[in-house]
């Protein structure tokens, strides 16, 4: 299997993320700006539709009637797993509160009452062919911003996960991705959960 740590994965995000990830220094939050924070805010998640690259003739030729005809069947049918199964949203924000409180933050559920907010985006794709298969291409980025002034506290992305294979991120053949709901859904959330910590860890 291989490595999902690899150019190629980390390009399939280029065609649907033009945001401002990559123009952006990833920062942490230095400890004077963290004492200050009374309670924070994290909003609900922001998460992109899916995008599903084609497959090329091999793939296409081995997942003849297995798989949906066209590029955009393909992308709807990820979209409803994703939508109905992965619970990805609750998910990352279930993560987030729970990283925050450990770090030693105070939450509320209401944004006036909040000194700071956490803002998180994620997109995501099936990526594009990885040898004999494919992967999930997910960016999550996150931004503690100040109520007060709208000062940016802290920004981190990720898309890259370390030791991927060891932590169970695996590729797999375009077929399992459309004929296999629970291998998805089991992909989607690992992937999610990984790059929201690595995300988080400047907090």
């Amino acid at each position: 299997m291989k490595n999902l740590e690899i150019p190629l994965l980390r390009r399939s995000l280029i065609a649907f993320v033009a945001v401002a990830l990559t123009a952006c220094t990833t920062s942490s939050i230095d400890p004077q700006s963290k004492a200050s924070i009374g309670l924070v805010y994290v909003e609900p998640v922001q998460l992109s539709k899916a995008t599903v690259f084609a497959p090329n003739l091999s793939e296409a030729n081995e997942s003849s009637g297995k798989v949906p005809a066209t590029v955009a069947e393909a992308t709807s049918r990820l979209q409803e797993v994703v939508d109905t199964r992965t619970n990805l949203r609750e998910l990352i924000e279930s993560q987030a509160k729970e990283d925050l409180i450990a770090k030693g933050y105070r939450l509320t559920d209401a944004a006036s009452g909040a000194s700071a907010t956490l803002k998180i985006n994620v997109y995501h794709a099936l990526s594009v062919p990885i040898g004999d298969g494919r992967g999930i291409a997910m960016t999550v980025s996150a931004e503690m911003v100040r109520s007060s002034d709208g000062k940016r506290l802290m920004f981190a992305g990720a898309s890259q996960i370390k030791d991927s294979e060891a932590k169970g991120v695996r590729v797999a053949p375009y077929a399992e991705w459309f004929t296999n709901d629970d291998f998805v859904v089991e992909q989607y959330r690992l992937v999610a959960r990984l790059l929201t910590a690595q995300a988080l860890a400047g907090l």
